[in-house]
């Protein structure tokens, strides 16, 4: 009984005021590295564009070699006009749709997204020397998830995706992927999960923070969300009735994993919306079993253009 009475004090929720937006300390963290690397911006664009060709040549074809000097201003220049957004989540969001539209033109694909995010940050850590510690190096890991998900939003339906067996899971994907928020401090099962999901023909965002993930859901969009229970700051559940008390319970079905799995747990989580309960250690095929449910379920979730637009004015209360 006294077991019990703990992990109920465990789950009690104190409600917590959510800003939207990325969370502050970290936006403190990604100015004050960019900032060390901004007067070196023509040495680290030119490494940038070395080490990115050296490492997927097929992008080659995306840049004429007569145009990298301005191809390398043009991408400072962008990433310095992010950093100008980072407070004003309206206008961020707004730069990167734009801006995922204009690449998706240039005939940019979801498989072209991971190198260029891996070789930014280890440009952004060979020229921010110190300033790169391991906080600000997961803030800007957190941050670059977050690009990636909404310049990826709009998506064509021309994306298809094949198996170990070489079978086309197109099908399974309809007009567009479906996206999927993983949320997990372990970031080895993050990659593990992300890469098999993503050969199953789904969009997957990670993150290892639960503010980044409150981020994520009110400023893109998603599926499915499934996370871990014990985090730093709150654990899954917190973090799902957070959700409710912002209001208009327009979110998309959440699947919880813990190592820790007992009735109170799994009580608490049912009742707090989660679709399913996921016990680690698990294998894989049993992880996509229960993504394919929830996927089902997430056809009646009406919440799919993310919170900021809902909101209109992106204030929380």
């Amino acid at each position: 009984m006294e077991l019990q009475a703990q992990e109920k004090h465990v789950l009690e929720n104190a409600r917590r005021k959510i800003p939207p937006g990325l969370p502050p300390s970290d936006i403190y963290r990604i100015q004050r590295s960019f900032r060390m690397v901004v007067s070196q911006g023509e040495k680290m664009a030119s490494r940038f564009y070395d080490l990115l060709l050296e490492r997927s040549p097929e992008l080659q074809k995306f840049f004429h070699p007569g145009n990298l000097s301005q191809q390398h201003a043009k991408f400072f220049n962008g990433l310095h006009s992010l950093m100008l957004h980072l407070e004003h989540p309206q206008a961020l969001r707004a730069a990167l749709v734009q801006l995922g539209e204009q690449h998706q033109g240039y005939g940019i694909e979801i498989q072209h997204y991971p190198p260029v995010v891996d070789t930014l940050l280890q440009v952004l850590t060979e020229f921010s020397g110190e300033g790169m510690d391991g906080e600000t190096y997961d803030a800007w890991a957190n941050f670059l998830h977050l690009v990636r998900a909404i310049m990826l939003e709009n998506l064509g339906p021309d994306v298809s995706a094949e198996d170990e067996n070489g079978m086309s899971h197109s099908t399974m994907i309809a007009e567009k992927p479906k996206r999927i928020l993983l949320i997990d401090d372990d970031h080895q099962l993050l990659d593990l999960y992300q890469s098999y999901l993503e050969i199953q023909g789904y969009l997957c965002s990670q993150v290892s923070d639960v503010a980044w993930a409150f981020t994520h859901l009110l400023m893109s969009h998603y599926d499915v969300v499934l996370t871990d229970f014990q985090m730093p700051l709150m654990n899954g559940i917190q973090l799902r009735k957070n959700l409710d008390y912002m209001g208009k319970g327009l979110w998309p079905p959440f699947i919880l994993v813990t190592g820790s799995l007992n009735q109170e747990i799994r009580k608490q989580a049912l009742e707090s919306g989660f679709v399913a309960v996921l016990k680690k250690p698990h294998d894989l095929t049993e992880l996509g079993s229960i993504i394919r449910i929830a996927v089902k379920k997430s056809w009646a979730f009406p919440g799919n253009e993310g919170y900021l637009n809902r909101a209109g004015d992106g204030k929380v209360g």
